[in-house]
């Protein structure tokens, strides 16, 4: 595990303690990402004929891509294999109608308030630091395969 995202970690695990708040970020960040990548793929960009390949231009593969050179700058080794889980999610997500997509979004936020409010007590992370809407989803993996836990 690279320093970079030992410290992030170190830092967004604070506030992710109780094991029901856990819980509820298992369940309810891959929805918002699901969600997410699935709304901002009806923004397309580029011809009609081009965009209806399987490999498009739109925003959530914008989001995509961007969200993979962040985790691969702040850790290869543990973006490269959560490469394949974000596009399962991105083409899950660009498959769904988009109303689901919108209460996949918004059952996703409840999970989050409910796990900080109700069992960990504090405010979500992202509050202090936005950087942390990028680190949940992989720290949820990185849980998920048991990568190396952050040193404190």
């Amino acid at each position: 595990m690279t320093k970079r995202i030992a410290e992030i970690f170190a830092e967004y695990s604070a506030y992710h303690n109780h094991p029901l708040n856990q819980l509820c970020h298992y369940i309810g960040i891959p929805m918002i990402v699901v969600s997410l990548f699935g709304i901002l793929s009806f923004i397309t960009f580029g011809s009609a004929e081009f965009t209806a390949n399987i490999i498009r231009p739109d925003m959530g593969m914008a989001l995509l891509l961007f969200g993979l050179g962040f985790y691969f700058y702040m850790d290869w080794k543990l973006a490269l294999p959560f490469t394949l889980v974000l596009f399962g999610f991105y083409f899950l997500g660009r498959s769904l109608p988009f109303w689901s997509l919108v209460a996949l979004q918004v059952i996703g936020w409840v999970f989050q308030l409910v796990g900080h409010y109700k069992y960990e007590g504090k405010k979500p992370a992202l509050a202090d630091n936005l950087t942390h809407m990028l680190i949940g989803p992989i720290w949820i993996f990185a849980k998920w395969i048991g990568y190396a836990k952050p040193r404190t």
